[in-house]
C-alpha cells in the first residue's frame, strides 16, 4: 500500500471528526458543552478570535496526522473495529499541533507549513494559550465517551499524564541544549535518543498504548506497542533533523535549509561530528551554532563540517537499527492482518521519507 495515500484518507476521517469536536465558530450551547453552564456569560466571540480561528488556522494548513493513524491501526491490529472509535484518534493529534504552536515560541520560528507560525500570525500571548489549550481540550472525547468503562478510562488518563509529563521533560532538555546552558561535548547519542524519546516519541507512544488500552490489550502488550510508537516517533524526528538543514520540502515549509543551524540545535548529527570530527572543526560547528545565525555563508559552512563527517548516513543507520529492533519485539505481540503490515510500513516510511 502507498503510504502518502492511506495517510490521505485517513487524514480525511480524521479531519471530520475533528469538527465534530472542535467548532470552527463557538455560540454559547458549544461552550457550554465543553465547559458547562458557569451562571454568567460567555464571550463568544472573544472565544473565537483567540482559541477557534487559531486552531484551525493551524489545523487547516495540512499535516500528515500519522499519529491518528497508529492508533486506529492498533486497535484494529488488535482485533477491534478502528471506526467505532475514531473519536480517540483526535486526541494525539490536537496535542500534536500544541506542541508545534508551543516549539515555534520557544525556538523562534517564523513558518510552520509554509505560512506564518501561530505566534507570528496571532501574537505570543494569543499562541501560548493555544498550545496550552489543545494540551487539554482533545480529552474531553475521553471523558464525555460512554463507550469505555471507567477502568479503561482510567488506564488511558494514566498514560497520558505519564507522556505529557514525559514530553515537557523533553523539551526542557532540548531548550536547554540550544540556549547552550549544557556543554554540548557532554551530549552523547544515547542522551539525544532518551530527549527524542521524551520530545516526539511521546505522542505516537500515547497513540498506540491508547490503541492497544481500548483493545483490552494485557500491559505488556500495550508497553512494548509503546515502546514501538515511540521508536517511530525517533525515527521521524532523526529523518526531519535531516530534512530540515539539507534541500527539502520540510526545510522550505519551516524557515528554509538550515534552519536547525540557526536554531542552535543538537541534533544526532551535531553529535555525531563531536565525537568523531576533527577538534577545529568541532570547535567551528559549536562556534556558528552558538551564533544563531541567519547569514547563509555560516549556515552552508556549517553544514558541509556535518557533511565531511558521514553523518547524514550516520543518523540514518541508527534510524533504521533502532527501528527494527522495537519492531521484532512488537511483531510477536500482534497477530498477523493487513493492518499490522500498514504498520509496519508505515515505520519504515518514517525514515524513508523526503517531506
Amino acid at each position: 500500500m502507498n503510504i502518502d495515500e492511506y495517510l490521505a484518507e485517513n487524514s480525511k476521517l480524521v479531519n471530520t471528526e475533528l469538527e465534530k469536536y472542535l467548532k470552527k465558530r463557538s455560540d454559547e450551547r458549544y461552550i457550554e458543552s465543553l465547559l458547562g453552564r458557569a451562571g454568567y456569560t460567555y464571550d463568544t466571540e472573544a472565544i473565537n478570535k483567540s482559541i477557534l480561528e487559531p486552531s484551525w488556522y493551524l489545523l487547516d494548513l495540512g499535516g500528515k496526522r500519522w499519529r491518528p493513524a497508529i492508533a486506529l491501526l492498533t486497535i484494529q491490529a488488535l482485533g477491534k473495529n478502528p471506526m467505532d472509535y475514531l473519536e480517540f484518534a483526535i486526541i494525539p493529534e490536537v496535542i500534536h499541533n500544541g506542541t508545534l504552536v508551543h516549539d515555534d515560541i520557544e525556538d523562534n520560528s517564523p513558518m510552520r507549513r509554509s505560512a506564518p507560525a501561530a505566534h507570528i500570525k496571532f501574537g505570543i500571548d494569543v499562541a501560548t494559550n493555544l498550545g496550552d489549550f489543545m494540551y487539554f481540550f482533545p480529552i474531553r472525547a475521553l471523558i464525555d465517551s460512554k463507550k469505555l468503562d471507567m477502568e479503561t478510562k482510567n488506564r488511558i488518563m494514566s498514560t497520558y499524564i505519564a507522556n505529557m509529563t514525559r514530553l515537557s521533560i523533553g523539551q526542557a532538555t532540548d531548550i536547554s541544549w540550544h540556549k547552550g546552558l549544557i556543554d554540548p561535548a557532554s551530549i552523547t547519542p544515547d542522551k539525544y535518543l532518551q530527549m527524542v524519546h521524551d520530545k516526539t516519541g511521546v505522542l505516537p507512544r500515547f497513540a498506540m498504548e491508547m490503541g492497544a488500552i481500548i483493545a483490552h490489550a494485557p500491559q505488556n502488550v500495550v508497553e512494548a506497542l509503546g515502546k514501538f510508537g515511540a521508536t517511530v516517533g525517533i525515527v521521524f524526528q532523526i529523518q526531519d533533523d535531516v530534512l530540515a538543514i539539507y534541500e527539502s520540502n520540510v526545510s522550505k515549509t519551516k524557515g528554509g535549509v538550515g534552519d536547525d543551524i540557526s536554531e542552535g540545535k543538537i541534533t544526532l548529527m551535531v553529535i555525531h561530528v563531536l565525537q568523531t570530527g576533527y577538534q577545529e572543526d568541532k570547535n567551528r560547528l559549536i562556534e556558528i551554532l552558538g551564533m544563531h545565525t541567519r547569514d547563509k555563508a555560516l549556515i552552508t559552512e556549517a553544514i558541509a563540517i556535518i557533511t565531511k563527517y558521514g553523518s547524514k548516513e550516520y543518523v540514518t543507520e541508527l534510524g533504521e537499527k533502532i527501528l527494527k529492533q522495537a519492531w521484532d519485539e512488537a511483531d510477536k505481540l500482534i497477530p498477523e492482518s493487513e493492518a499490522k503490515d500498514i504498520l509496519k510500513n508505515l515505520a519504515a516510511f518514517m525514515i524513508s521519507r523526503t517531506k
